[in-house]
């Protein structure tokens, strides 16, 4: 290779041992730090019981959520029946409509137990959310030994 006109032959050779200098030289974070982006055996067995955790309170959740929407169907169809005996309650009967008063305040205890249980279930599905994130910050993603994951589930049988 001849040296370009406009640089001395002494710089074009510091500018070539330089350029070969850099290219022998790994890049920062690639060869040094590989071993470091995998997870410690104590970081996955954290990640592993964090996603157990998730996935467990994920089900629990669902159940509470079917039981809810049951719950939200028979207030909905008692609703509509107790309108149906408005239409035709006689109302100069005090013992019909006292029983008409029982039946909705009945309901409308119902109501406020729905009401309860559901604020405490949207808190608890935002509480799962944030394990959620916090999972996949933490675990998501992350390189991990194989042999780690395999002896943490040998750990976990009896």
């Amino acid at each position: 290779m001849s040296c370009p006109r406009f640089l001395s032959p002494a710089l074009f050779a510091g500018l070539l041992l330089s350029a070969a200098a850099q290219a022998a030289d790994p890049p920062k974070g690639a060869a040094g730090k590989g071993k470091s982006l995998l997870m410690s055996r104590a970081e996955l067995r954290e990640c592993m019981a964090l996603q157990d955790r998730v996935q467990a309170k994920a089900r629990e959740l669902e159940k509470v959520k079917s039981e809810l929407a049951g719950d939200k169907q028979d207030i909905a169809r008692r609703g509509d029946e107790l309108k149906e005996q408005l239409a035709g309650l006689d109302r100069t009967s005090q013992e019909q409509v006292d029983k008409y008063n029982a039946q909705a305040a009945d309901r409308d205890q119902r109501i406020d137990a729905y009401q309860a249980r559901s604020n405490a279930f949207n808190g608890e599905v935002d509480a799962l959310n944030a394990q959620r994130d916090t999972w996949t910050r933490t675990c998501a993603n992350r390189r991990f030994d194989e042999a780690d994951e395999i002896a943490i589930k040998k750990e976990k049988k009896p």
